[in-house]
Parts: structure tokens; C-alpha cells; sequence
């Protein structure tokens, strides 16, 4: 019987001190309400939303801590009854979750793993096995018209990212994957405030001094005379310095294979953007670089130069405090005719060749570098895993590469630089082991046909 593993991707975090109110945490349930978290602002449930890849999931309500991000889920058996020909019931479904599941967002470049579950199992690393080894199905067991109300922990989302989805694989296959498309959540950013250079105070104005004697004024009638002394006029205090808002970034870019310094450019941007907001340039006799961020953010960058492939990565600010200095060392790896390169974040509707908005960033980094390199033609070539229909396996294949170039095109490249090819099931990289272990075999990859 095929088992059924919830698996999911999803962005941020999540807070340890969360307690939830009437959900119970086991099979089954009809669902309840979860009590504010009052020690956060942004911490209500929020409606639940999103898409979900299979009919019987529901996501009940969604919820920001300082330190999680929190999925309320509902899962529904919607199998009709049956036996099998042994006359052992064929209609149950195992539930649990696979510690794999994540969730992305900012267009793929951020991505946020899972830390817990309350109300179904964790999938086993090292599944129980039959006599012939094959794995021996696990989880909760569920049967027709059942439901399981769970919750899903993980890490928060970066501040001004709202719109995510929750990932398990791209595929039903032995093991059914339930993904969850479009997930959106109230997440304001924090409101960055830049503080212009401060000029120094100008200098007080000199006081003429005065004799320390002076002629005895006119006293009222009763009162001796006297001298009449000046008061000290005080010096301005000076302005207190400005409190530093800027972290310095800076590290070299060099060769992977070689370590040779490198000429670069890094394109880099808030998380929560779409556009990048500022690039500097490596230099060529030491590929050392330098750039000023807003401390408290969380920026993601892609480094690229002529003849090397593309490299992103994340620079998470939000606990550095202003004035400190970080230091990211970023290494590119050389382009040669031949190379095949895996695009390892491409997502697409379950079982089909639809391209999700989650793989953008993995496909932006090979637009700059076919920019980078206007000379360079490749060919994408797509494969899927050895179980199925093997004519609708080559069929897939071929739709989700031409569904690549077609994003490729979307961003300037000319399509005659992009070749596509799918082989279906015919070139595996694993034909035995689990379906987890064959994730593998499900992928999009490029070969370099020219630079």
C-alpha cells in the first residue's frame, strides 16, 4: 500500500515559548483555536490560505512568533473504502512528516527548514524494512473520512517577506507529496531608517572679556555700594555621536579550482525585494570587495564574472548590531565546454510542467551568467524518476525544460542559445533504494555547448 508522508517547504522562524490553546495534539480532530502568543506583535493567527497540491489538506491558520513560523494543518482521508484481493483493507493512509519538508520564499533565494511537529510523527531517517528490504510503511494510520489536525513549526520568516509555499518534492511517486502553493501571511518589515552624516556643531560665538573690576553701578536708596560681578555664560555640551547603522561587509572572490583573485560583480538586495538595490565590483589584482548594508536586514546576492558560473548566498544582518564588520569570502567556479551543472532548486506543479515562482532565483543565476558570457549556448535536459508511466515520464521531461527556456527567453536570452532535451526515466542516477533516496533522479540540469 503506498504510503503517505506529509512533507512540506516553508520561510522563517519560529518561537520555543509558542502554547497553543484547544488543538489537540493527536488523531483525530475537527480542528480548534490557537491562543494569542501576547509577548510578539505580530503574533495572532492569521486565516488560513495557500493551495494545496492535495485535495484533502487544509490549512487552518498561519502565525508569526519571534522565533517561528507556525502552520496549522487539517488532513482529510478522502479515499473511498475498499479491500484488496486478500480482503485486507486497501484504503488507509499513513501520515507523517518528512524533516526534509521547508519552506521558500523571495523567488527561491530563501529558504526555511523544519524544527518540529505536534499531532503526527516525524518521518524515520532508517524506515523499518521486510524480509526482501523494502521499506514497510509508517506514520499514523488513517482510513476513509479520518482527520488529523497537526502543527508545523519552523524556522521565522525574514521581516517584509508575506508570500511562501511549503515544498516536499515534484512528484507523487510510492510516497505521495503534499505541497502547499501561495501561502501568504501578514509580515511587515521594520521600518529602515538611514542616518544622514551629522556636521559638526559651530563653534560658540567668543564672549568679549570683561575687567574684573568694574565701576559701581547706582544702588537703591538703603543699599551700599558695591561691585557688580558678570555670570559665567556656560560652554554648549556637544551633540551626542550618532549611533552607527551600517555593517561592513567585505571578503575576496576568487577562482574555486586556482584561488586566483577574480574580477566580480555582486548584484545584492533585500530579501523581501525584487530588485536589487546597489552591485559593487570585486578587484582584479586582489578580487577583494567592500560594501555598506543597514544592519537589522537579511540580503541575498549573486556574484557572477565572465567565465565562471554564477554563485548566490545570503548575508543575515538582523543581530548584527551597527559599526561591526563581517567578512563573506565568495568562490566561482570555472565554465568549460562539456561542464553539466544541476539547477537544484527548480519547483513545478505537482506532476506537471507548470514553473513556480519558487524556482526564479536558481534560474536568474544562469541568466547572468549567459549575460556574462554572450557567447555561451547550453543545453537543458530534463529527467524524472524511474517510477510511472514511462511515455508520460519522456513527456513531462521535455515540457518542464521547455518551461525553463521559456522563463529564460522571458528574461532576454535569445532561444537560439538554448537547446532542450527531456529523457524521461532512461537516464537515472539511482534505480534501487527508497523514494527519498531517489529524489535524486528527478531534475533539470545544463551542459555547456559553447563559451
Amino acid at each position: 500500500m503506498p504510503q503517505r508522508c506529509l512533507l512540506f517547504l516553508f520561510l522563517t522562524g519560529l518561537c520555543s515559548s509558542c502554547m497553543f490553546g484547544s488543538y489537540p495534539s493527536g488523531y483525530p480532530s475537527q480542528g480548534g483555536q490557537q491562543l494569542p502568543d501576547d509577548t510578539y506583535p505580530n503574533s495572532g493567527n492569521q486565516p488560513g490560505n495557500g493551495r494545496a497540491a492535495d485535495p484533502g489538506v487544509t490549512v487552518n491558520s498561519i502565525r508569526l512568533t519571534r522565533d517561528y513560523t507556525i502552520l496549522n494543518l487539517t488532513f482529510t482521508n478522502k479515499n473511498q473504502p475498499r479491500v484488496d484481493k486478500n480482503g485486507e483493507p486497501a484504503d488507509r493512509e499513513f501520515v507523517e512528516f518528512d524533516p526534509s519538508g521547508q519552506l521558500v520564499a523571495a523567488n527561491g533565494a530563501r529558504k526555511f527548514g523544519f524544527l518540529k511537529v505536534e499531532g503526527i510523527p516525524v518521518k524515520s531517517e532508517r524506515p523499518n524494512r521486510d524480509r526482501f528490504g523494502q521499506p514497510l510503511p509508517s506514520g499514523l494510520i488513517t482510513r476513509p473520512g479520518d482527520q488529523v489536525t497537526f502543527t508545523l513549526y519552523f524556522e521565522r520568516l525574514d521581516k517584509g517577506l508575506e508570500n511562501f509555499d511549503l515544498f516536499e518534492c515534484n512528484d507523487y511517486d510510492q510516497i505521495v507529496c503534499w505541497n502547499i502553493y501561495n501561502l501568504r501571511v501578514s509580515n511587515p518589515a521594520d521600518v529602515v531608517v538611514y542616518a544622514p552624516p551629522t556636521t559638526p556643531a559651530p563653534a560658540p560665538t567668543p564672549v568679549p572679556k570683561l575687567p574684573k573690576k568694574q565701576t559701581p553701578l547706582p544702588q537703591p536708596s538703603g543699599e551700599s555700594g558695591g561691585e557688580m560681578e558678570i555670570p559665567k555664560k556656560e560652554t554648549p555640551k556637544p551633540a551626542p555621536a550618532p549611533v552607527p547603522t551600517l555593517v561592513a561587509v567585505s571578503g575576496i572572490v576568487s577562482d574555486a579550482k586556482n584561488k586566483r583573485p577574480v574580477t566580480a560583480t555582486i548584484d545584492y538586495q533585500l530579501s523581501a525585494s525584487k530588485q536589487a538595490i546597489d552591485s559593487v565590483q570585486s578587484f582584479a589584482s586582489t578580487g577583494a570587495y567592500r560594501m555598506s548594508l543597514n544592519k537589522g536586514q537579511v540580503y541575498t546576492y549573486i556574484a557572477s564574472a565572465r567565465g565562471y558560473q554564477s554563485a548566490s548566498g545570503v548575508l543575515d544582518l538582523s543581530k548584527v548590531a551597527g559599526g561591526q564588520k563581517l567578512t563573506r569570502d565568495i568562490a566561482l567556479t570555472p565554465l568549460a565546454v562539456g561542464d553539466k551543472v544541476t539547477l537544484k532548486n527548480i519547483y513545478f506543479e505537482m506532476s506537471k510542467s507548470d514553473l513556480l515562482s519558487a524556482s526564479f532565483a536558481e534560474l536568474n543565476k544562469l541568466v547572468s551568467m549567459m549575460q556574462d558570457n554572450p557567447k555561451m549556448t547550453i543545453r537543458l535536459e530534463g529527467h524524472t524518476d524511474i517510477i510511472g508511466d514511462h511515455d508520460k515520464n519522456l513527456q513531462l521531461s521535455r515540457d518542464r525544460v521547455i518551461a525553463c527556456q521559456r522563463y529564460l527567453v522571458q528574461q532576454g536570452i535569445d532561444v537560439d542559445r538554448i537547446q532542450t532535451i527531456g529523457y524521461g526515466d532512461t537516464r537515472p542516477i539511482l534505480t534501487k533504494g527508497t523514494d527519498e533516496e531517489r529524489k535524486v533522479n528527478r531534475r533539470v540540469e545544463f551542459v555547456i555547448l559553447a563559451i
